[in-house]
């Protein structure tokens, strides 16, 4: 996968764990690092948006971006 593509996981295993490693030393997600499309966390839409990834395929897009 390309630097700077988005990209998500959604486990579909009731009580899953997904675990991504990045190289480097841990680094915060600073807040204009986070898409500007997606809602936060128990924000409006989250649920929505959750449902969508549940269904999503390889390809699609949730949002116009």
């Amino acid at each position: 996968m390309a630097a700077g593509t988005w990209h998500a996981v959604l486990s579909l295993d009731t009580g899953g764990i997904i675990f991504e490693v990045k190289h480097g030393g841990y680094q915060p997600v600073a807040a204009d690092d986070y898409a500007h499309w997606a809602p936060a966390e128990g924000e409006p839409g989250t649920t929505e948006l959750m449902a969508w990834y549940a269904q999503a395929q390889v390809g699609d897009s949730a949002f116009a971006v």
